[in-house]
């Protein structure tokens, strides 16, 4: 996959305000978007860029389909010029479920776009409710078919952990999702963040954030469903930066996050192969040696601990096993 160059639009676009959002400290950034500053940015980008990388732009942080037209295509008209010189390859970009149309598509086609992004969240109508999305599991599926439909590739983006969600509604969630075969799929576990108004509530006693091994449960769950059905997870948790790790309240935010639901769907495998064999060796594919171990060795901890009477070694086997994949 090509490397991106993100240039982020915090809140644009966005007809409401979620109640986990706060994207300026998501991003790391404060001031608005404008044409002259993503064209630095992408001037930046590409100078320490080996050359012919030709990367992607990509417009992170609001809903870009829902900014005023004549802003998109100001945007748009700098990764356009970009695109003719042959310095970057496409564009992606995150919108809403609700704020695509087959005239939206058409125009973005016209300007390169290649990759679009939904932020479905949740495909629990309650969980969006509380969550404040101002759009529907409906939606998602109507705009899912609809950029499928018309030729881009999708990334449905998905939380855990929001007001009013369940490990149940998690994994009914994660089974919708992959109903309507995205090309990719991120997973972010709800953070606390200040100035937000799930930060309110988790002060004022009505929300209790996931800590970070139940997320790690949870994501996991997720990410057994989307790995069964053959779509790939392009990311699971938070970026993580240093405002944004000096700024969580609370929540299940780790700055190896994706690697601990890993470490825990791994766990899962190798226990359920300990209680069809007789003793602890276990045999993985080398890539995944470090996953199956886990962070501070924790599932060999874990395992020794349930399964006291044998040895338990995890080890890379010389020829993959195909019965892991």
């Amino acid at each position: 996959m090509a490397s991106i160059v993100p240039v982020f639009v915090p809140h644009a676009g966005c007809p409401c305000r979620c109640v986990f959002c706060n994207q300026r400290t998501i991003a790391g950034q404060q001031a608005q978007m404008t044409p002259e500053k993503a064209r630095h940015i992408l001037t930046q980008a590409l100078s320490v860029l080996p050359e012919g990388s030709a990367p992607q732009a990509a417009f992170y942080g609001g809903s870009f389909t829902a900014i005023p037209v004549d802003e998109q295509e100001a945007l748009l008209e700098v990764t356009d010029s970009f695109l003719h010189t042959g310095q970057l390859s496409s564009v992606r970009l995150s919108t809403r479920p609700d704020a695509i149309d087959i005239p939206t598509l058409e125009r973005l086609r016209r300007h390169g776009v290649s990759v679009i992004e939904l932020g479905a969240q949740s495909m629990d109508n309650e969980v969006l409710r509380r969550a404040a999305r101002g759009h529907t599991a409906e939606d998602t599926v109507r705009a899912s078919r609809l950029v499928r439909a018309a030729g881009f590739s999708l990334v449905l983006q998905t939380m855990a952990g929001l007001p009013g969600d369940t490990r149940e509604t998690v994994c009914r969630t994660a089974q919708r999702i992959a109903a309507l075969q995205p090309d990719g799929v991120r997973i972010y576990p709800v953070a606390v963040l200040p100035d937000t108004e799930l930060y309110d509530l988790w002060r004022a006693g009505a929300y209790t954030p996931l800590d970070v091994d139940t997320a790690a449960v949870w994501c996991a769950d997720m990410l057994d469903v989307f790995r069964r059905a053959n779509i790939p997870v392009l990311r699971i948790g938070l970026n993580p930066t240093e405002e944004l790790s000096c700024t969580v309240a609370a929540g299940a935010y780790h700055p190896a996050m994706g690697e601990l639901v890993w470490n825990e769907l791994w766990y899962r495998r190798l226990r359920a192969r300990l209680e069809r064999q007789k003793d602890g060796i276990l045999m993985v594919p080398a890539r995944e040696l470090s996953r199956a171990i886990g962070q501070k060795r924790r599932n060999v901890l874990r395992l020794q601990r349930e399964f006291p009477e044998r040895d338990i070694r995890i080890c890379a086997e010389k020829q993959e096993d195909e019965s892991w994949t």
